[in-house]
């Protein structure tokens, strides 16, 4: 016959060392899980870099008008760039509503080679490097604020004595979200594309989400109806303005005073196409574009003849209108580094489509996250930032 207090003391003494062990375990494992000290990236921009190549065929010049245009004959355009893109500082607050709002310095950067192709004359090769900053302030609520200076120097390499020359451009926009669907900008800008230093009032006005199809208006830089094909092909139909000024070797005589080394090289074109941007993955994508180049326009400036002018120059010893011509345009984009979670965060997707405007090739608004086709994916995507960085 079984003991009573024999079986009941077998069960209850096992039972009491497990509680006691239990507890201790539990309180260890929860004590671990606290201290565990999730690292989550500093900023909401990605390190961009952009490679980008443009090519304009060479067009005859009318030589019954100018002397300079019978020594030129032909005017084409082989261009190579360089930009990036950094951020460098990122602080968020908390508003009284509990909104974030936070400030974001980015490191700025770009190089340019400009080759312009003249049958008559010797091969120059027109180069442009700037090292930038660019402030950018979210206030949490609707608006944010955009200060971009990018200070750079242009040289004709092809010639060792061709002296560089020094200059500034700069950009402050302040941008309103009143949706996601609906985005207003006023800034002004001191801006070379348009083959002068002219200081320009920036408008811009955005209709539809940046992530669906959206017409974007932004003087005096581009205007752009935008259509998302899926979460990896972005299809663009664009007209933009393109140029800029450059320092020039005179070592073809092209200016009458012959001990002048350098003067000003300037170029302007309103590009009209369209463009296909390919995220092949997260960290790669690559552009092609291509349309009418129209409103073609060369000038050369003597630096002592305008020196006195604190606005635009107006003083030139040559001016042609070159015919229309097609253009291609050909492009790879690097983004490198995570960021904090921002989907759906309106200004801080105001803010990047900001910095691609800016930038002069633009980056495809490779930070802007397109919808998938398969609503499955849907909402994957919108943790996708989250998983990215708590992979531990």
């Amino acid at each position: 016959m079984i003991n009573l207090n024999i079986l009941r003391n077998t069960i209850y003494i096992p039972f009491c060392f497990g509680i006691i062990f239990l507890f201790p375990i539990g309180i260890k494992a929860q004590d671990a899980f606290d201290s565990l000290e999730v690292k989550l990236p500093k900023h909401y921009f990605n390190t961009v870099i952009v490679l980008d190549a443009y090519y304009k065929p060479n067009k005859k010049l009318n030589s019954s008008t100018d002397e300079i245009n019978k020594r030129l004959k032909s005017y084409g355009v082989k261009q190579f760039g360089f930009s990036f893109h950094a951020p460098l500082y990122t602080k968020d607050k908390t508003n009284k509503d509990n909104s974030i709002r936070n400030t974001h310095l980015l490191l700025t950067g770009n190089f340019l080679s400009l080759q312009p192709s003249f049958d008559g004359i010797s091969k120059h090769n027109l180069i442009k490097f700037g090292i930038g900053m660019r402030f950018i302030y979210n206030t949490g609520e609707k608006g944010v604020w955009f200060v971009d200076v990018s200070p750079f120097v242009t040289r004709d390499i092809a010639y060792p004595k061709s002296s560089p020359y020094y200059r500034l451009a700069s950009t402050i926009v302040y941008s309103h979200n009143f949706n996601d669907k609906f985005n207003l900008r006023l800034g002004v800008t001191k801006s070379f594309m348009w083959g002068n230093r002219l200081y320009l009032p920036f408008i811009g006005l955005r209709i539809g989400r940046l992530d669906k199809i959206n017409l974007s208006i932004q003087f005096p830089r581009n205007v752009s109806l935008n259509i998302p094909m899926g979460s990896k092909i972005f299809f663009s139909l664009y007209s933009k303005v393109q140029g800029g000024m450059f320092n020039f070797s005179n070592a073809d005589s092209l200016y009458a005073k012959y001990d002048v080394g350098t003067f000003h090289f300037t170029r302007s074109e309103l590009n009209s196409g369209f463009r296909f941007d390919f995220r092949v993955s997260k960290n790669f994508n690559f552009y092609l574009a291509s349309g009418l180049s129209t409103r073609n326009n060369i000038t050369f400036y003597s630096e002592n003849a305008n020196k006195t002018l604190s606005g635009s120059y107006n003083k030139y010893f040559y001016s042609e209108k070159v015919p229309a011509s097609l253009f291609f345009n050909f492009g790879l984009v690097l983004k490198l580094g995570k960021t904090r979670a921002y989907y759906n965060n309106k200004n801080i997707l105001d803010a990047a489509n900001m910095n691609s405007t800016l930038d002069n090739n633009g980056n495809g608004n490779v930070q802007i996250p397109l919808t998938p086709r398969k609503k499955s994916d849907f909402n994957l995507k919108s943790i996708q930032d989250l998983v990215d960085y708590n992979d531990f």
